[in-house]
């Protein structure tokens, strides 16, 4: 029974991959809103049923690529905790989250155009990767490498909208993409002036 089950999940779980990875292609194909669930089904060479059956709507399939993002950012994170003082792991945070999108830059430019036009600020207020930050920034006051009288919730909410903004322009640039990690780096230099310790 329990090989049964688990063999199950994971069909159900190679399923789903192959439908957010084709769907992810299609979106910096043609776009999100040129893009049909039977347009999904057929790049995916499975019925338009099975991918009801596993996403309502196009939304869905959007914010299940942006949580397997925000997870191997969760992780690369984790690595690097406790290594470095708070500014060297939050230099390294932002380039672990340019790393993400520039790994397949056409893909990660279409699925942040995905996002945006699907309503993702809206779907999804509160991020994970905010209170990432957030924990780090907390990790920083007790080091001592943060100032105190920072607010950490703040801190963490600022570091994230400054990473989506610069992500953003990237995304929707016209043309090839750009560098992203060096404007991501130069805009968190800008935020460490005001929040770090004088050393």
């Amino acid at each position: 029974m329990t090989n049964a089950i688990t063999r199950r999940e994971r069909k159900k779980r190679e399923a789903t991959n192959r439908i957010v990875e084709c769907a992810a292609e299609l979106f910096a194909e043609r776009g999100y809103g040129a893009t049909t669930m039977d347009d999904i089904a057929e790049r995916a060479d499975v019925s338009r049923a099975t991918v009801f059956n596993y996403f309502a709507r196009k939304e869905d399939i959007v914010l299940a690529w942006f949580t397997d993002r925000r997870a191997e950012f969760a992780h690369l994170l984790a690595e690097s905790g406790g290594q470095g003082d708070t500014p060297g792991r939050l230099r390294a945070a932002f380039r672990a989250l340019a790393h993400i999108f520039e790994h397949s830059p056409e893909i990660g430019r279409g699925m942040v155009r995905a996002w945006l036009q699907a309503g993702g600020p809206l779907l999804t207020p509160e991020s994970d990767t905010s209170r990432l930050f957030t924990e780090v920034i907390g990790d920083g006051q007790d080091a001592g490498d943060i100032a105190v009288e920072i607010d950490p919730d703040r801190t963490g909410h600022v570091l994230f909208d400054a990473y989506q903004g610069e992500l953003n322009r990237w995304a929707t640039a016209e043309g090839e993409p750009r560098d992203l990690e060096r404007p991501l780096l130069a805009i968190l230099e800008i935020i460490l002036s005001g929040i770090a310790t004088r050393r």
